[in-house]
């Protein structure tokens, strides 16, 4: 299966700095509002300080790092609006990612899909939890990523990956766990639609799909501020 490639997929020192770094937010090893002192990443990641400060301009650019002149870079927090309005956005960007993929998809595709669905099936009531939580965002991301390689729209798919890799936390995993059927429906359903050539309705499906995620999200964070 193809995977979206974002802009930073070269092999450029700063892209691959860029790279480290994304994924330490994206796992919680960086936490919101944490502060990266320049020396300690040219240390850590055994590189010169001219590579590390593109990679924190890089970062800041997509919105994972805040730059202030004087105080340097501290990974983003992200509050409840931004993630209501960031939300808003990818349910609207996967759709038409959807609708644009629909008619390129393969039955090869379609095979990958329903792969990615079992596996996500198999998450439920599993017998290790923590590993499920990695099976299932594995098996998720790649479901999604698929309609944004066949969309025929490298921007579009940019832009979706972009706003998925800012508000994604792994701790919030846990919190769609109770969802898991009903997304796995979802998943199979859409799948049915495109099948049968529905490709607009497919992608008002994914767009349910993505607002019920956010519904989950938001009800969560609005119980628990700063979970």
């Amino acid at each position: 299966m193809h995977k979206t490639q974002t802009r930073h997929d070269a092999t450029k020192p700063a892209d691959d700095i860029y790279k480290a770094l994304r994924d330490e937010i994206f796992a919680g090893k960086l936490n919101p509002g944490e502060r990266l002192v320049e020396k300690e990443l040219c240390d850590r990641l055994g590189t010169s300080r001219g590579y590390v400060r593109e990679a924190l301009k890089m970062l800041c650019a997509d919105g994972f790092v805040v730059l202030i002149r004087g105080k340097g870079a501290t990974v983003t927090k992200i509050s409840y609006q931004d993630t209501k309005n960031l939300y808003e956005i990818l349910a609207a960007l996967e759709a038409k990612s959807v609708e644009l993929a629909a008619p390129n998809i393969t039955p090869a595709d379609l095979t990958d899909l329903a792969a990615c669905n079992e596996k996500m099936k198999g998450c439920i009531n599993p017998k290790d939890r923590a590993l499920a939580r990695r099976i299932w965002q594995e098996a998720n991301l790649e479901y999604h990523r698929l309609f944004a390689a066949r969309s025929g729209n490298s921007e579009l798919s940019a832009l979706v990956e972009s706003i998925r890799w800012r508000t994604f936390d792994f701790k919030y995993v846990v919190l769609f766990e109770p969802f898991y059927p009903l997304f796995v429906e979802q998943h199979e359903a859409l799948i049915s639609a495109i099948r049968n050539k529905n490709f607009k309705k497919a992608g008002k499906m994914m767009e349910s799909h993505v607002n019920k995620a956010s519904e989950v999200l938001l009800h969560s964070l609005e119980k628990v501020p700063g979970i």
